[in-house]
């Protein structure tokens, strides 16, 4: 952390002082800073990774001062800035109650804000699947190279602003620090907003209103403690505008350098700048026409000029990226998440994404006066109901949701500022348009980026931060239409502006205390702050901590990797397809297809493991499981030098992949099978097979060592098999199968561990999704730590009901339960399934736990599982045995006996002899009122299982 905070004090000096040469003393000074140490990070890194030594501290803190000195002492050959830029009007003062007002304001979010970014982590999804893990790779491999990995966000997309986290990672700081970097680029936004504003001849008053709307905005107020990259983006596309404008009244060169060295880093951080391509084009051609009509199309050809090498500084720093790509894959971007774009073209589309993201910008504050869920979900009913009727899933690739669930970075919009920049750029287009003037261009910059981001994509629910580069840009423009409105309409005006500040101060506030991924009410109540990441598997931290290299082979595209990045300290991260020896390897798989191919899902691969009890050396460990569901992944480790490590309790395991085709008809015809795990001192063979549906079998590989082999399966098959036998013998040490099976479940129920399990169903936990319908069971209570008692469910009737539905094709279900009476001393009580007693309980202490576990066999059609509070009786049943014999009651109605005398009679001489069962009388009873509290449950779990 020293060494951090003294790179970043040397940097900052040294940028600060070559700034100073370049432009005079004020607000473009502080951004030539930022811009120069910025630039001056992207540089070390492409150095360092040509020769191999990004990953080491010493190295980057001594290229980036010596470089940062090396700028300045260049630059401080130039001349002082003859002429300055923009001559203030003496009439023009700041009103100092507006200024009073602007810093009194802005101290209680600013500071709410510091306390955020220095108390949580990085936790945003995005931060922690791509961002923060790409870095961590970068510094393990000394290289901004490609890697092995699942998402190819990690390696594909534009890196600027990923190199900013990396300058910080390199020295292993307090991971609070990386929200710094966003909270500085805030400031540098509402600076550069501020400027633009008076460059467009807004006066000092409506410039400092048009900032203060845009820094408190609520989209752009979240992102200043995130950890994402749109903010940066915009902050630098600002200040790049900043001095292209300085240069159209200077002509000087430096300012022109500046604003390319800005529009350089820009383009290097974020693809969504590529979408005010189309706009800036027509600002060109429009600049050109001017020119021709004024007769002075030299000069237009002579700005051209002035803008070639400033244009070429820009292209180095944005194309790194791209052309790491093409030499890599051969291709500039990756085409992978192109699902998002309006493919195959529509119209209909371009008509949907524009309406829902306009009707979003709108009225998505209207729910954040009061962030109620219920609320919350009542307006979204009214959205789909009255606005969406028609509503085209096609055109979308996220659920309907005008107003988002949840309140995060991720989940908001700009507030009633929104809308007002949105009208005040429309404004200036239209006011200005004859006139010459920056605020024009702003607008149509801004207006223009949103036309072109609705017409190539579908509409989102998780993309209201990319809006951030458009809102920041045209927020200047409310500066001309304040003044406007102001002129026209003073008191109309003021008091517009001081409702519009009064929400935005509380809707700031409600995100800044409601923030579900970062709430400040904690830290102002005092109370301990809840976690900003999920807690791992206790086994998987103690294991990761404790290396100091880990090399992780993924299959995820969409895996938060960056939680096991974050253990230790001083670690290096790798990510390679081949097992390495040298490291601690971590296999990540989906947990969907753990220990099975299904044949109706569109997966990647299957896994499984093979245990081997009596393996010589360390095999792989099985370290936990992150997330639930669906999504949920599963982590295996294995030591460095594995095949010198004697083997633990817990890795005498061999893990086997299989990876296929995920659409293709013959997904197996290229079948990979790889093998961790497995070690020579072991002298084991590990024999992969394939069962066909015809009762003939094939062996497809043999290892005897960790490595892969390819196979080819073209038949329909049951199974793959895997046995581990004695290199010398032959006798049998481990054996498994990975069955090919169809899934029953819808995907969002949670994959059982067990191939051969179509659902368990925990009903204590009442898990979403479950397809179980139950009678009698109140809802879920507790923890009641003074009992002991994590979560229970009370049985408050005589008759507890579950129902398994038909069609789920089960051979065998499993019932298991702990009971407590709780209320009473003693009862009896019936298990019955489908009619029949499976199992009788005479059950006594109140506080004694009933823990059994029973196996049912279903019927076709419904199955119903009852638990009955009885009273016993001492006499036989008879009408019960009748129920149970039908053949014995047939014969009873043809003679014409009465069914209890018969019954008796036919039990006496036949049915004890032939085993036939027979109950006393067991009469359901309820309990008095008004209490009524028969029993509970801390657990009561029905699992099914299918035939095999």
């Amino acid at each position: 952390m020293v060494l951090l905070l003294a790179h970043t004090i040397c940097l900052l000096g040294a940028s600060g002082l070559a700034a100073g040469r370049v432009v005079r003393p004020g607000i473009e000074r502080i951004l030539a800073t930022l811009l120069l140490a910025w630039g001056n990070i992207v540089v070390t890194s492409l150095l360092l990774a040509s020769l191999s030594r990004l990953g080491e501290p010493a190295w980057f803190f001594r290229t980036s001062v010596l470089l940062a000195i090396f700028t300045w002492l260049v630059l401080r050959r130039l001349r002082l800035e003859p002429v300055q830029a923009e001559t203030p009007k003496p009439h023009e003062q700041f009103n100092p109650w507006l200024l009073g007002a602007f810093v009194l304001t802005l101290i209680p979010l600013v500071w709410a804000s510091l306390r955020i970014a220095g108390t949580y982590v990085p936790n945003n999804y995005d931060s922690l699947t791509y961002h923060l893990p790409r870095t961590m790779f970068y510094l393990g491999q000394d290289s901004l190279a490609h890697f092995a990995t699942g998402n190819p966000r990690q390696i594909f997309f534009p890196f600027n602003y990923n190199l900013l986290q990396l300058c910080a990672l390199i020295y292993s700081p307090p991971l609070q620090f990386l929200n710094f970097i966003n909270l500085t680029a805030w400031a540098g936004a509402g600076l550069a907003v501020y400027r633009l504003a008076r460059q467009g001849a807004c006066s000092v008053n409506s410039a400092l209103i048009a900032t203060w709307l845009a820094l408190t905005s609520t989209q752009i107020l979240a992102q200043a403690t995130a950890t994402t990259n749109d903010l940066p983006t915009a902050a630098g596309l600002l200040g790049a505008l900043v001095f292209a404008l300085r240069w159209r009244l200077t002509r000087l060169t430096r300012d022109a350098l500046l604003g390319g060295l800005a529009a350089g880093l820009t383009a290097g951080s974020k693809l969504t700048i590529v979408f005010f391509g189309p706009v800036a084009g027509l600002i060109l051609l429009t600049l050109a026409w001017q020119h021709w009509r004024r007769g002075d199309v030299r000069g237009f050809f002579t700005g051209i000029k002035a803008w070639l090498l400033p244009g070429l500084l820009a292209f180095a720093l944005a194309s790194p990226f791209a052309l790491i790509n093409l030499w890599e894959k051969g291709e500039w971007i990756n085409k992978t998440y192109d699902f998002t774009l309006n493919r195959p073209f529509s119209l209909g589309c371009v008509v949907q994404t524009s309406e829902a993201y306009l009707v979003q910008l709108f009225l998505e504050p209207l729910h954040r006066f009061t962030f109620d869920l219920q609320f919350t979900s009542m307006l979204n009913t009214w959205g789909q109901r009255t606005i969406f009727p028609n509503w085209n899933e096609a055109f979308a690739f996220s659920p309907l949701y005008l107003f988002p669930p949840d309140l995060n970075e991720d989940h908001v919009w700009f507030g009633f500022t929104g809308p007002l920049v949105f009208l005040g750029a429309i404004y200036c287009l239209v006011r200005f348009r004859r006139v010459s003037t920056p605020l024009v261009w702003l607008a149509a910059l801004g207006l223009g980026w949103l036309a072109t981001y609705f017409l190539l994509n579908k509409w989102s629910l998780y993309n209201q931060r990319y809006f951030v580069l458009a809102i920041l840009v045209m927020s200047p423009c409310l500066g001309a239409a304040i003044e406007a409105g102001a002129a026209r309409f003073p008191r109309s005006t003021r008091f517009l502006l001081t409702t519009l500040a009064a929400t935005t101060v509380w809707l700031a506030g409600i995100y800044l205390f409601s923030n579900s991924s970062r709430p400040y009410a904690p830290l102002w109540a005092g109370t301990p702050v809840p976690q900003a990441l999920p807690t791992l598997p206790p086994v998987m931290v103690q294991r990761v901590t404790d290396q100091p290299r880990v090399n992780v082979i993924s299959t995820d595209g969409n895996e938060r990797i960056f939680l096991l990045m974050a253990l230790g300290r001083n670690q290096r991260f790798t990510s390679f397809d081949q097992t390495d020896p040298s490291a601690y390897n971590v296999y990540s798989h989906w947990g969907f297809p753990r220990k099975v191919a299904y044949s109706n899902i569109e997966q990647l691969s299957s896994y499984t493991i093979v245990e081997f009890p009596d393996k010589a050396t360390a095999g792989v460990e099985f370290l936990g499981t992150i997330g639930q569901g669906q999504p949920a992944l599963d982590y295996y480790g294995l030591v460095p030098q594995a095949d010198q490590t004697p083997a633990g309790q817990s890795d005498r395991n061999v893990l086997v992949e299989f990876h296929y085709a995920p659409r293709a008809p013959d997904r197996y015809r290229s079948l990979q099978i790889k093998v961790r795990g497995l070690n020579l001192p072991d002298h084991a063979r590990l024999i992969v097979g394939v069962d066909y549906d015809d009762q003939t079998s094939e062996e497809l590989a043999t290892f005897s060592e960790t490595g892969e082999a390819i196979a080819s399966v073209t038949r329909s098959f049951r199974r793959f098999t895997l046995q581990i036998r004695d290199a010398g013998d032959g006798r049998s040490l481990g054996a498994t199968d990975l069955p090919y099976l169809f899934r029953d479940q819808p995907p969002e129920v949670e994959t059982p561990h067990d191939p051969l399990l179509l659902f368990s169903s925990e009903l204590v936990a009442s898990r979403p999704g479950s397809a179980i319908a139950t009678e009698g069971l109140a809802s879920p209570e507790g923890p009641y730590p003074q009992w002991n008692l994590p979560m229970i469910r009370w049985v408050k009737t005589p008759v507890l009901r579950l129902e398994i539905p038909a069609g789920l094709q089960q051979g065998l279900l499993e019932l298991q339960f702990e009971l407590c009476l709780h209320a009473r001393e003693s009862a009896d009580i019936d298990v019955v399934f489908n009619g029949e007693i499976a199992k009788s309980y005479r059950w006594e202490g109140s506080t004694r736990w009933l823990i059994q576990k029973l196996t049912l066999k279903p019927q076709p059609g419904v199955n119903v599982i009852e638990f009955r509070n009885v009273v016993p009786g001492t006499k036989p049943d008879w009408l019960d045995y009748l129920a149970r014999y039908p053949d014995v009651k047939a014969y009873l109605d043809t003679e014409g006996i009465p069914h209890e005398q018969g019954a008796q009679e036919h039990y006496n001489q036949f049915g004890k002899r032939e085993g036939r069962v027979l109950h006393l009388q067991r009469r359901t009873a309820s309990i008095p009122e008004p209490h009524q509290l028969y029993y509970l449950f801390r657990s009561l779990k029905v699992d099914a299982f299918r035939n095999r």
